[in-house]
């Protein structure tokens, strides 16, 4: 064999090494690219945006890696496949939120009372669930914690506060249990105003998890606000039944 063959067979081998390098060297960026997609993918605690976000990684950016160096060019291309690289992607995130905001507090207490109660069941003793500048609110509807005219909670409701209790023990927030009316007068009985009734009813609640939920005291508070915060028309029953609630705030502070 000339030397010029030999030389031109030497260049051209050189030049494939250069190309699988090449290969390998790209393999390894996409792959570190998808490791802190996925890392910021799973930094959120709302699955909902964490969905959304996976949906987005695997519909537009469609991201592929070549095979190894010792692939052929017949074989294609492989998908890269965010389960595999990381199984927990799609493993719902637990543990109260210990940074987020009242929304994703928010989410996290509908999720778990979700897996906590059933529909039945928190659809009789949950009224409400919203959030606002002071925290999250758990609406419990007073007539399935009290008898009327009452501050005793009854023993059927036990179960569903229970339920509460387990997400106040998650959370370092503070806690505080208001009660509410609606604008109707009491009319004999222990109270002389609604402003007792409200106030011994959320102190019913305080009482309960602290004796049998062991919460600790210095995070809880309660307080009566009777009939001056409704959240409906006292002109209906619906609207008075509304009313007359307990509400669990989840302070957006510590």
């Amino acid at each position: 064999m000339s030397l010029s063959k030999r030389t031109q067979k030497k260049k051209h081998e050189e030049h494939e090494n250069h190309e699988r390098w090449l290969v390998s060297y790209a393999d390894f960026i996409t792959l570190l690219f998808a490791f802190f997609v996925v890392m910021y993918a799973t930094s959120t605690n709302n699955e909902e945006k964490q969905k959304k976000f996976e949906d987005s990684v695997r519909e537009n950016l469609k991201l592929n890696v070549s095979g190894s160096g010792g692939r052929s060019e017949g074989q294609g291309t492989q998908s890269l496949n965010l389960n595999e690289l990381v199984p927990e992607l799609n493993t719902p995130i637990t543990g109260f939120p210990k940074q987020g905001g009242p929304k994703e507090i928010e989410d996290y207490v509908d999720r778990s009372l979700d897996k906590k109660m059933t529909k039945e069941e928190r659809k009789k003793s949950i009224s409400g669930l919203r959030h606002d500048v002071m925290g999250v609110r758990i609406s419990l509807a007073a007539s399935s914690f009290f008898p009327t005219g009452s501050a005793k909670l009854k023993y059927s409701s036990l179960k569903s506060l229970d339920r509460v209790a387990e997400l106040i023990k998650e959370s370092n927030k503070k806690i505080i249990v208001e009660g509410h009316t609606d604008n109707t007068p009491v009319a004999g009985g222990n109270f002389e105003s609604n402003w007792e009734l409200a106030s011994l009813r959320a102190t019913s609640v305080v009482r309960y998890l602290i004796k049998y939920h062991h919460v600790d005291p210095k995070k809880l508070a309660a307080i009566s606000y009777a009939e001056q915060k409704p959240i409906a028309t006292n002109d209906t029953e619906e609207g008075r039944s509304q009313n007359r609630r307990i509400e669990v705030l989840i302070s957006a502070e510590n």
